[in-house]
């Protein structure tokens, strides 16, 4: 087996098809077909069980997969140190970020990020986490900045803030915090996130509502326009709404925010700098944040 046969064998392995695997390796189906018919030809036993237009892994593949596992491991660590001894990396990195990030955080971000390394080429595009997710598991993205850990084979996350969830509401409240218990249900917006509505569902049920959408900025725009009231992140609610109409909740809710990226890809010097700084802009801006929204009113 060559080491063409291997990558074509890994990323079959890794990717459970060969559509997915040619994906991968960014080549066509029918050339990964050719590769893995020569490998095994060469071997002199199938690697894969062809079941009902499935590949099934035979023991033997099984047994090589293990030593090719390693056989990568050892090469990122390696690419990961060749990186790692450039004081200032030049490179291009590929972000993905849910669209209420788009607005803001990531723009302020990675005009930082530019500023500090100008050799650099980036490329930001906006998803909801689902998308964001095939992107990763297609190789399209270095990494991606969503809400909530993900819980999914082959996907690692790093935490890098937690934000705190508030109320949006164009009406003046007093006292000038709110409790979901106290949220009227005819005016009630639902922002329709997973993330937030699984946070929600442990503090009370909200009867079906007039309106639903699916983004947290949209929710605050539509507080804006005085339609009704909502819950969303800090960071969403703080680029669309002013202070006066952001209120604390009573119910210590936080979103986790996250950097999403492949296990088998470690993240390369210049994402690991750009995760340090995006960390750095959180914190300073939560500070900043807080302390606005506990002024009083």
């Amino acid at each position: 087996m060559n080491t063409r046969h291997l990558e074509v064998f890994y990323a079959i392995m890794v990717c459970g098809s060969i559509s997915r695997a040619a994906d991968m390796l960014h080549i066509s189906q029918p050339a990964v077909s050719k590769t893995l018919k020569h490998a095994e030809m060469r071997l002199g036993y199938l690697l894969f069980e062809r079941t009902r237009g499935k590949l099934i892994p035979t023991k033997e593949a099984r047994i090589l997969y293990d030593k090719a596992q390693m056989i990568y491991q050892e090469l990122s660590d390696f690419q990961l140190m060749a990186e790692n001894l450039a004081e200032k990396p030049r490179g291009n990195i590929s972000i993905g970020c849910l669209p209420s990030l788009g607005l803001s955080l990531i723009p302020e971000v990675t005009k930082l990020f530019l500023e500090r390394y100008p050799q650099s080429r980036v490329e930001v595009s906006t998803y909801h986490t689902d998308e964001l997710i095939h992107l990763l598991n297609r190789y399209q993205l270095d990494f991606a900045i969503s809400f909530r850990p993900i819980q999914e084979q082959g996907i690692s996350s790093i935490t890098l803030a937690k934000i705190p969830v508030v109320y949006l509401d164009a009406e003046p409240l007093e006292p000038a915090v709110m409790s979901l218990e106290e949220i009227d249900d005819n005016r009630w917006i639902n922002p329709g996130a997973d993330s937030l509505s699984t946070m929600i569902h442990q503090y009370r049920t909200f009867k079906p509502t007039q309106l639903n959408v699916h983004t947290y900025y949209m929710a605050a725009e539509f507080v804006k326009r005085r339609v009704g009231c909502t819950i969303s992140d800090l960071f969403s609610a703080a680029e669309v709404l002013p202070f006066s109409m952001i209120y604390p909740l009573k119910e210590p809710m936080m979103l986790d925010l996250c950097m999403l990226y492949q296990s088998d890809r470690p993240l390369r010097k210049i994402s690991q700098d750009y995760q340090k700084l995006i960390q750095k802009f959180l914190n300073r801006r939560l500070k900043e944040y807080n302390q606005k929204l506990y002024l009083p009113r």
